[in-house]
């Protein structure tokens, strides 16, 4: 499943009363859960509706003569276990965070060396922008927000630091190389050999 419709479904348990799918967004939004977690804003209507048809939510349109209709959802028990059952597998797995760079420092030689050291730089620099923005943030809403949403902070934080501190001990290593990253035979192993 989704982590939109983990999120979604969460919302929907919290609320007291029905919400349509733009206060689920609104709430979204508030929360800033597009900071860290993959969801569309786009795809709660059709989340809402592919839950509805698996019997997760329901729905019902109300008709309003100020206002277009709309649908309002609520959390049903079947969603609510599911709900459950997904929080608790995610409290207890760790998966392994593929990131394309990694893919691209494979093929590190195949780029002048001063291009890897500009573009480490520039991703050095990033993560700088990053944790500086999100320590503002923890500042601002301490006391406004729940603990575990501060505690969400802090885990993007810790990971934008070990980032960064991971960053300078690679751009240490690389300006420990020779001018050319081509020079190394990558075949067979010997790049390994020879570059311990």
């Amino acid at each position: 499943m989704s982590v939109a419709k983990i999120a979604v479904l969460g919302i929907l348990s919290y609320s007291k009363e029905p919400l349509h799918g733009y206060q689920i967004k609104k709430r979204l939004e508030e929360w800033e859960v597009a900071e860290y977690a993959p969801i569309s804003y786009g795809s709660i209507y059709y989340n809402l509706e592919k839950m509805e048809q698996e019997g997760l939510v329901k729905g019902k349109t109300i008709k309003n003569s100020k206002r277009p209709e709309r649908k309002l959802y609520v959390i049903t028990e079947k969603g609510r276990k599911k709900l459950l059952r997904l929080l608790k597998k995610n409290y207890f797995e760790i998966k392994r965070i593929y990131d394309p760079f990694d893919i691209a420092l494979s093929f590190m030689p195949l780029l002048q060396k001063e291009e890897v050291l500009r573009a480490l730089e520039k991703r050095i620099d990033l993560c700088e922008e990053h944790i500086k923005c999100l320590k503002k943030e923890k500042e601002e809403l301490k006391g406004k927000i729940p603990f575990f949403a501060i505690a969400i902070i802090d885990h993007v934080l810790y990971h934008f630091e070990a980032e960064k501190k991971w960053l300078e001990n690679l751009k240490g290593e690389v300006e420990k190389l020779g001018n050319r990253f081509e020079d190394f035979n990558l075949e067979g192993g010997k790049f390994y050999e020879n570059h311990r």
